[in-house]
């Protein structure tokens, strides 16, 4: 073999090895359909809470509805929630969402209000917690509707 030959197979082979762990970790990611992940209405499971501080919006929080997720990155959420016993009655909010190969994400919706989430692999479930300063108020949501609606 020319050493022309062999420079370019021990090349090729060298990159085979470099690019062959990266495809593997893309193709092992659990959610690789990534927004995808989320399509149809969830339901919301106890979600519940405490908004810190005082005057109005403040104080144990709970909250129950409704959210669908389009599995283009848009959701529409809507819902009815207590706040310190002030209620709230047919809330929609909607914003953007990404969830990342790995299952987690984030939302930001129309009211300002900003979460995280894991959301579970065949996107049946998933646990979010709300990241805005003063908010202690965490949940999760089931689908109960089919994710090709």
């Amino acid at each position: 073999m020319t050493k022309v030959k062999v420079l370019v197979l021990s090349s090729l082979a060298a990159m085979t090895f470099v690019a062959a762990p990266q495809a593997l970790k893309a193709a092992d990611a659990p959610c690789p359909q990534q927004n995808e992940t989320l399509r149809g209405t969830y339901i919301s499971l106890h979600p519940t809470g405490l908004y810190v501080g005082t005057g109005p919006g403040t104080g144990p929080a709970t909250a129950n509805g409704t959210i669908t997720f389009d599995g283009r990155g848009n959701s529409s959420n809507t819902f009815s929630a207590s706040i310190n016993g002030a209620i709230q009655q047919g809330v929609t909010v909607v914003g953007p969402y990404v969830v990342n190969p790995d299952c987690t994400g984030t939302l930001s919706q129309s009211d300002g209000s900003h979460y995280d989430f894991v959301v579970m692999p065949d996107g049946s479930r998933f646990s979010w917690i709300e990241t805005d300063t003063g908010s202690v108020f965490s949940g999760e949501a089931a689908r109960f509707t089919n994710q090709n609606q």
